[in-house]
């Protein structure tokens, strides 16, 4: 079937601009998210066989927001494959793997507190990082459309 490319055009712009409207998530997901993240920066510098506790449920939670996402609009993207937002995802990876190692560094010097205060850190880090991110790729698509 041969259609008119100004149909498939108008059709590619009411797609995108579908996406964007779709993508108003609710704040449940940020605090998952940063509780996500929190936990795998503090994880790091717990003692056993708490670090692998925090670890299995924070990968776990990784899991169940993912699918929960997809379920929810039916397709997932990647942190890491639009060509802008991407580099937020770098970025944010940069800190919390940061954070990770000082947490670590806290363990082996003894600093009880340090996991908690990092993964406090790495909670709202992952909060702002994620409206970051999506205010980046909202406005890359956008811009594809123009």
């Amino acid at each position: 079937m041969t259609e008119d490319p100004k149909d498939a055009l108008a059709s590619i712009r009411e797609a995108r601009e579908g996406v964007t409207d779709t993508l108003a998530y609710p704040v449940g997901w940020d605090i998952a998210y940063g509780a996500i993240c929190g936990g795998l920066v503090a994880s790091q510098g717990l003692p056993v066989p708490w670090s692998m506790l925090v670890l299995v449920f924070a990968l776990a939670g990784l899991a169940i927001c993912v699918q929960w996402w997809r379920n929810r609009v039916g397709w997932w993207v990647s942190g890491y494959s639009p060509k802008r937002a991407r580099w937020v995802a770098f970025a944010l990876a940069a800190v919390l793997v940061g954070l990770m190692g000082l947490s670590i560094w806290g363990k082996a010097a003894g600093i009880g507190w340090m996991p908690l205060a990092t993964g406090a850190a790495g909670f709202v880090l992952a909060i702002v990082g994620g409206r970051l991110w999506m205010h980046v790729w909202k406005r890359e698509l956008s811009e594809a459309q123009g």
